[in-house]
């Protein structure tokens, strides 16, 4: 009795699949799909059926050529030295056979996992250059828009014109020697009309001084500079102290953090060992660094960055920990 053979259109019939999926099952798998004759059409061995059988149920269960190839070497007969279906007519007319088929069929597998991560890498690198873009442009836009708040607030504070040559001085009130007054003062404006004759009236115009008003509140309130020199610090998730290169002091650290051109800050004080700085980034727009004094495990005193907040119009939003540490680094780089 003759041995059953199958033919590629066979076993497509029989698996429910194309012919050409049944050939590209045998380009991949060569060593497990031997022919049993040459010719037109070419026909393959008995087992050809239960492996394509194989090979298409672990293809649908989405498992990669290497690992459908180790679980069919556990289970079927290989014939290392079958030809590939590629080269099955160039090796017929020499009669040559190619050995180690399965070794570098698995280098090949391996080669292409190995550049898919790397082009999965290249695109996580490429995302990243352009989320650093859109932060550069947005950096750029805020810098300019505060620069011109800058230029307006100089010129609305340009200095008085001096005073005409030929005005006349104001007088004082009765019993004082002069418009001189102690203590500080303000210029105010003042328009003098002094009528010469009958031709009409000549007008000047000249800078008088009066008392300034005392301010309603005393000076604002800062933290001394034993306070400003402290080591800055945060608190990493695993609550070790983490410090700045060189031991750089919380004065630094808001120096690095303050936008050029942009106005003074402010302090409030929010305990005897605590302070909050207000940091203006543009107009409707300030960051809130809370600062507070404690001690290392070794005894020494640092400046710990505890609490970092955005306000604007719409709201406020506060820093999580793991932003914390992101906005160190990013400091601790031109520090480096």
């Amino acid at each position: 009795m003759a041995t059953q053979t199958y033919t590629h259109r066979d076993l497509a019939r029989l698996l429910g699949v194309s012919e050409t999926t049944v050939k590209s099952y045998r380009s991949k798998f060569p060593t497990f799909l031997p022919v049993a004759r040459e010719g037109k059409p070419v026909r393959l061995h008995p087992e050809a059926l239960d492996v394509c059988r194989r090979i298409r149920n672990h293809f649908a269960d989405g498992l990669t050529i290497l690992q459908t190839s180790v679980l069919l070497h556990a289970e079927f007969k290989e014939y290392p030295h079958n030809r590939r279906l590629s080269t099955a007519k160039g090796l017929a007319g020499a009669g040559g056979l190619e050995p180690g088929l399965g070794e570098r069929l698995e280098g090949l597998v391996q080669a292409q996992e190995l550049a898919g991560r790397r082009l999965e890498q290249l695109e996580a690198e490429v995302r990243n250059l352009a989320t650093l873009e859109a932060a550069s442009k947005a950096l750029v836009a805020e810098l300019l828009q505060e620069l011109r708040a800058a230029r307006t607030a100089q010129t609305s504070s340009q200095p008085a014109p001096p005073p005409l040559p030929g005005a006349v001085k104001p007088a004082g009130p009765p019993g004082s020697a002069g418009p001189e007054t102690t203590g500080p003062t303000m210029a105010t404006a003042r328009k003098i009309v002094t009528m010469h004759d009958q031709t009409g009236a000549s007008a000047a115009s000249a800078l008088g001084r009066e008392p300034r008003p005392e301010a309603p509140f005393g000076p604002p309130a800062r933290p001394g500079p034993d306070f400003l020199g402290l080591p800055a610090v945060i608190r990493s998730e695993r609550g070790e102290l983490l410090g700045l290169p060189g031991g750089q002091s919380v004065a630094r650290l808001l120096e690095m953090l303050t936008p050029p051109g942009s106005g003074p800050v402010s302090w409030s004080q929010e305990g005897p060992e605590a302070w909050t700085c207000v940091l203006p980034l543009a107009p409707a727009l300030t960051r809130e660094i809370s600062f507070e004094r404690t001690t290392t495990p070794r005894g020494n005193l640092v400046g710990l960055l505890r609490r970092l907040r955005t306000r604007s119009g719409s709201g406020e939003t506060e820093a999580s920990p793991s932003e914390l540490q992101e906005l160190f680094r990013r400091v601790r780089g031109p520090l480096g």
